[in-house]
C-alpha cells in the first residue's frame, strides 16, 4: 500500500484493550485522511447520546495520505472529539512532527475510547503500545511534562501530543500541545483530560512508500516553486504567523475592544508584526516545509524583558492586543507563553478577556465577581492573573473555564449581547461585518464560527485600492465580479469553493498556508497530482471538489443531529446587533433580510433544504452518504 499504511489503532482506556484494524478501500478513497476520516469516525462512534466529558465519547487522532513523506508542508494532525464547549463535532490540527512519525509507527488513526483508573500516557511505537502510567506527570506543565516523558521514552525521535493543567481541569477551551504546536479550539485538551489521558507518544521509523516516485518528485519540486513564489511566503518566512495588525487597521478590518470600534486603535503598531519582529531570534520548520514560520524569541524591553520562547500566533497577538484594548508588546509574548504552558487556546483565551472586559467596564460583573482583578481594558496584568485562574479553575475562572457563551448564561440578562459568537465558539480580531462572504464561511462552519473552516480573502481591496484578485480571474474563478465587492451578498458559491479548499487541505493535512485559498500557491488540481504520486490512487479536480463536499456534508449531517438548526446559521450578539463604528466601513451593518437570501443560496449550492438546511436524500445518495440519510431518518429527521 502507498501512502496510507491502511491502519487504525484502537485503544479502550477503561479495559486496557488494544486492537489494530483496517481501514476499508472505501473508507480511503471517500475521505482521503485527516479530517475527513477522523469526521466519520465521530460520526460512527457518537451521537445525541454521547456526553462530551464522559468514558463514550472518543478522541482521534489522523494523520493524511502524504504524511510522512517529503510532500512540502503535509505533516499536519487532526484531533477529533465530541466538543465539550459546543456539544457538536469538535476539531483542530497542529504541525510538527508528530503525524509524519505516527504513520511511520504504522497508523494512519487512532482512536481513543473509555477512562483510565487513574492518569496515564499511551506510547506507540511498530512493535508495541502500552498504557503507561503517568501520575509522575499529572499537574505539570507542557514543558515540564515533555521533559519528564522524553527522559521516559530514551528515544530523542518520539514524537509527544499532550495536555497541561488546563486539560487536567477539563477546561472546555484546553488544547492539545505538540511542542511549540497547538490544537488549539473546540476543547479537545479537555477530553484527553476527561479521559485521565495525559499524552500520546509516537516512535516510528518505518518508510513510507509512493506509487510514482518519479511523478512525485515532479510534483514535489512544483510545490516549492509555487510555495517559493507565492507572496505570503516571505512574509510568513519573515513574520511567523503573527499578524499584520496595522494593514489590518488601514483597511477597516481590525476589530478593537470586542468589537466595539474597527480601526483607529492607538498604539497598533506596537502589537503589529512589524514591531515584533524586533524580539525574533531564529525560525524554524515543521516536517518538510520550506516556509520556517515558527519563530523564537527573546523580549528586551519593558516590564516583561526576558521572555523566551517559540511562536506568536495571530491568534494572540490580535486577540489579547486590539481585541482587548492592549497595546503592550511584551505582554503578548508573556501571554502566549503562560497559555502554551497551561495548555489553553491562546486565541479563545483572547477574545474571551475582550468579552470579560466588556462586561466588567459595562457593570456585568464587578471585582466582587472577579476577585478583585480589574478587568479593565488594556490591564495585560489582569489579564495574565485570570489565565491562571481559568487554567486551574479558581475563582471567577471557574466560571470563565466553561467559555463565554455558558459564562454568559450564568451571568444573566445583558451578558449575553456582548458575546459575538456562533455555534458556541466565539470570534474576533477582524470585523465580519465588512466581509460577508467570510462571515458566511464562519456561519455555516461545521465546528463553529472560525476562519479556519473556510474564508474568502480577496473581498478587501489590496494595496492601494487595487482589487485583490484580477478582474478576470475572479470572473473565471467564481463565476462573479461580486466576489470582489465586500458589502456584496452574491457570495454563496465563493463561500462553497473556499469552504471545500480549506477541508481538502485538511483531508490530506496540508498546512494551508501553502494553498490557494488566498489565490497564490498550491491549487485544488496540484493536491490531487501529488495525492496520485503518492497514493496511485487517481482522482480529477471534481473528485476532489466531491471529496471535500462529502466531508464537508456528513460534518453538517453530524451537527444536524447534534441539534443545530437554520437558525444557528447565523452571526450572534454585539457583532451583529450593531453598526461597525468607525474606520472606512463605519456604519456597515449585516442587514437580516439580504443574509437569510444569501444562506438559503448558500444551502441550495451545497444541496441542502432550501428552508432547513439539512442534506437532502438525493445529495447524500450522490455523495455516497445513503447510510448518514438512513440515520438521520431514523432519528426522526424529515429528508427532501
Amino acid at each position: 500500500m502507498y501512502g496510507w499504511t491502511g491502519i487504525l489503532l484502537k485503544v479502550d482506556l477503561s479495559s486496557g484493550q488494544i486492537r489494530r484494524e483496517q481501514t476499508s478501500e472505501t473508507i480511503r478513497r471517500n475521505f482521503l485522511g485527516g479530517r475527513g476520516v477522523n469526521s466519520k469516525l465521530l460520526y460512527d462512534h457518537t451521537g445525541p447520546h454521547t456526553g462530551a466529558l464522559e468514558p463514550d465519547n472518543v478522541v482521534i487522532f489522523g494523520t493524511g495520505p502524504l504524511a510522512g513523506t517529503l510532500a512540502p508542508s503535509c505533516p499536519r494532525c487532526t484531533v477529533t472529539a465530541k466538543s465539550p464547549l459546543t456539544g457538536i463535532l469538535g476539531d483542530a490540527n497542529f504541525g510538527g512532527f508528530f503525524a509524519p512519525v505516527m504513520k511511520k509507527a504504522g497508523f494512519d488513526h487512532i482512536v481513543i475510547t473509555g477512562r483510565a483508573a487513574a492518569p496515564v500516557y499511551l506510547h506507540v511505537t511498530a512493535g508495541a503500545i502500552e498504557i503507561r502510567d503517568a501520575a509522575h506527570l499529572w499537574g505539570l506543565t507542557i514543558p515540564e511534562a515533555e521533559t519528564r516523558l522524553k527522559s521516559d521514552l530514551a528515544d530523542p525521535h518520539a514524537q509527544i501530543a499532550l495536555i497541561g493543567p488546563a486539560g487536567e481541569n477539563m477546561v472546555y477551551t484546553a488544547c492539545v500541545s505538540h511542542r511549540y504546536n497547538v490544537a488549539g479550539r473546540t476543547g479537545m485538551g479537555a477530553v484527553m483530560g476527561s479521559k485521565n489521558l495525559k499524552a500520546v507518544c509516537v516512535s516510528g521509523r518505518g518508510k513510507i512508500a509512493v506509487a510514482h516516485p518519479q511523478d512525485f518528485e515532479r510534483e514535489r519540486k512544483n510545490w516549492l516553486h509555487k510555495t517559493r513564489e507565492n507572496p505570503f511566503t516571505k512574509y510568513f518566512g519573515t513574520f511567523g504567523s503573527a499578524g499584520p495588525l496595522d494593514k489590518e487597521a488601514e483597511s477597516g478590518l481590525l476589530a478593537v475592544k470586542n468589537f466595539s470600534q474597527a480601526g483607529g486603535f492607538k498604539g497598533v503598531e506596537m502589537v503589529s508584526a512589524g514591531h515584533l519582529k524586533k524580539f525574533f531570534t531564529r525560525s524554524h520548520a515543521c516536517h518538510a516545509c520550506p516556509v520556517h514560520c515558527i519563530q523564537s524569541f527573546e523580549v528586551t524591553e519593558g516590564e516583561y524583558a526576558g521572555t523566551r520562547g517559540t511562536k506568536m500566533p495571530e491568534g494572540c497577538n490580535s486577540s489579547c492586543g486590539p481585541s482587548c484594548g492592549n497595546a503592550d508588546p511584551g505582554s503578548l509574548f508573556k501571554l502566549n507563553n503562560m497559555a502554551n504552558a497551561y495548555g489553553l487556546d491562546i486565541l479563545d483565551f483572547g477574545l474571551l478577556m475582550a468579552t470579560a472586559m466588556d462586561w466588567y467596564e459595562n457593570g456585568i460583573i464587578t471585582d466582587a465577581h472577579t476577585g478583585g482583578i480589574p478587568l479593565t481594558w488594556g490591564n495585560h496584568q489582569s489579564m495574565a492573573a485570570m489565565l491562571e485562574n481559568i487554567a486551574f479553575r479558581r475563582g471567577f475562572g471557574n466560571v470563565l473555564a466553561d467559555g463565554a457563551v455558558k459564562a454568559a448564561e450564568q451571568l444573566g440578562p445583558g451578558a449575553r449581547e456582548l458575546v459575538s459568537s456562533c455555534k458556541g465558539i466565539i470570534f474576533g480580531g477582524v470585523d465580519p461585518r465588512v466581509i460577508r462572504g467570510s462571515a458566511l464561511c464562519y456561519a455555516t462552519g461545521t465546528r463553529g464560527g472560525d476562519h479556519l473552516r473556510g474564508g474568502i480573502l480577496i473581498e478587501l481591496p489590496g494595496p492601494g485600492g487595487r482589487p485583490a484578485l484580477p478582474p478576470e480571474e475572479a470572473l473565471e474563478k467564481y463565476g462573479t465580479l461580486d466576489v470582489l465587492d465586500p458589502a456584496s451578498y452574491n457570495k454563496s458559491s465563493a463561500a462553497v469553493y473556499n469552504q471545500d479548499m480549506y477541508t481538502i487541505a485538511d483531508c490530506l493535512e496540508v498546512c494551508k498556508f501553502i494553498t490557494s485559498h488566498n489565490s497564490f500557491g498550491v491549487s485544488m488540481d496540484d493536491m490531487a497530482a501529488m495525492l496520485s504520486a503518492v497514493t496511485g490512487l487517481r482522482l480529477t479536480h471534481e473528485d476532489m471538489l466531491r471529496t471535500a463536499q462529502r466531508v464537508f456534508t456528513l460534518e453538517r449531517a453530524y451537527i444536524i443531529r447534534e441539534g443545530i438548526t437554520r437558525a444557528d446559521d447565523m452571526l450572534q450578539g454585539k457583532w451583529v446587533q450593531d453598526a461597525v463604528k468607525g474606520g472606512p466601513y463605519d456604519g456597515r451593518a449585516i442587514e437580516p433580510d439580504k443574509w437569510q437570501g444569501m444562506l438559503t443560496e448558500y444551502y441550495c449550492a451545497r444541496g441542502w433544504d432550501a428552508v432547513t438546511g439539512i442534506p437532502t436524500r438525493a445529495t447524500l445518495e450522490m455523495l455516497s452518504l445513503a447510510d448518514i440519510a438512513d440515520d438521520l431518518r431514523r432519528r426522526g429527521f424529515a429528508l427532501a
